[in-house]
């Protein structure tokens, strides 16, 4: 099969015939219909997040395709079969733990040594691969699995975030950075019924796109001061405000919440990447800071097929850009530039 393959720090990734790889007991062997272009693999690529990837490695981990065969002891809970189309989450959790069992299984311990396209397990960036079936949930068949593969990252991610800061109808929500993430963020704060939803970023382009996807209010922080926009509409701030930003560093967040408000961050950054708090503003103004991991692939994903498949977000508006595998490495230099809202690349 055709794969994009790691060839070392600083190495651009080369497209190579590898071995197609076969389901064990337990695994369902995925056929990639596309897999998404996202920020976290800039971190994984540089080395930011886990050090060196073992070459040979396969990354890509926002997928969708069709389950192409069904390893042996699977139970096989959603009653899958051949050429049914699936997501693929890079969250792998045990699903028996403790983590697990209370809810929170994108916490589970097993996740930090089995994350697909991440760390042990190879991702989507190729036509096949295998994953645990616990990795495996059915998408609806009125979607497209060409474009559904952010559901598996910036929409579940975002998703996820949302829940943890409690995000519910007639709150008021500041999403800071517009890319992938945050746009995704934008739809699900629309269909869920918050108001205002005030995107900021310094991008023009991803800002207007924010307005098409259901932002109230758009704020160019290079253009203007973004605080005091944001408390032009938001006079006492926001009950949320969403940092999606690569490398938060929580400033502008901690400006404009308001007292007893929710700062919610998604952002990774590095392990080096620091944020600074004024600890008496915090807590004399009852802030909570949340960090969000992902999202629960057995709960949050089903939840947002059936959003999409029910028209309540539109999956294909937040793919601004469709690459083939060749193009891949461009692809990533676009990302760079900050060219995309969300790119994908098609593979079968």
């Amino acid at each position: 099969m055709k794969a994009a393959v790691y060839k070392g720090y600083g190495l651009p990734l080369k497209i190579e015939e590898v071995p197609n790889p076969t389901p064990k007991e337990g695994e369902v062997l995925v056929k990639v219909a596309s897999t998404g272009i996202c920020h976290s693999d800039l971190h994984l690529l540089s080395g930011e997040l886990v050090g060196p990837l073992p070459n040979g490695f396969i990354i890509g981990h926002e997928i969708a395709g069709w389950v192409e065969k069904i390893g042996g002891n699977v139970k096989n809970p959603y009653g899958l079969k051949e050429g049914d189309p699936v997501l693929v989450s890079w969250i792998v959790p045990c699903g028996i733990c403790r983590y697990c069992a209370s809810g929170k299984e994108n916490y589970c311990k097993e996740n930090a040594k089995r994350l697909v396209g991440l760390i042990g397990i190879n991702g989507g960036h190729a036509e096949y691969l295998t994953v645990p079936e616990i990795a495996v949930v059915p998408l609806a068949k009125n979607l497209d699995p060409y474009y559904s593969s952010p559901i598996a990252c910036a929409y579940g991610t975002a998703y996820n975030a949302l829940k943890s800061a409690n995000a519910t109808s007639g709150k008021s929500i500041v999403i800071v950075g517009s890319g992938g993430v945050g746009s995704a963020a934008i739809q699900l704060a629309n269909s869920i019924g918050l108001n205002p939803i005030i995107a900021v970023d310094i991008d023009e382009n991803k800002l207007k796109r924010a307005k098409e996807l259901g932002a109230t209010h758009i704020i160019n922080a290079n253009e203007s001061d973004a605080r005091a926009k944001v408390l032009e509409t938001l006079e006492d701030g926001a009950d949320i405000v969403y940092e999606t930003k690569p490398y938060p560093d929580l400033k502008l967040s901690l400006e404009v919440v308001k007292n007893g408000g929710t700062i919610v961050v998604t952002g990774l950054g590095g392990f080096s990447t620091l944020a600074q708090i004024p600890v008496t503003l915090f807590v004399s103004r009852g802030i909570t800071l949340i960090g969000s991991l992902g999202y629960r692939p057995r709960i949050d994903l089903p939840e947002l097929v059936s959003l999409a498949s029910s028209g309540k977000i539109d999956i294909k508006k937040l793919v601004s850009h469709i690459y083939s595998p060749d193009k891949i490495n461009e692809a990533y230099e676009n990302l760079k530039k900050g060219l995309h809202i969300r790119a994908i690349i098609r593979w079968n």
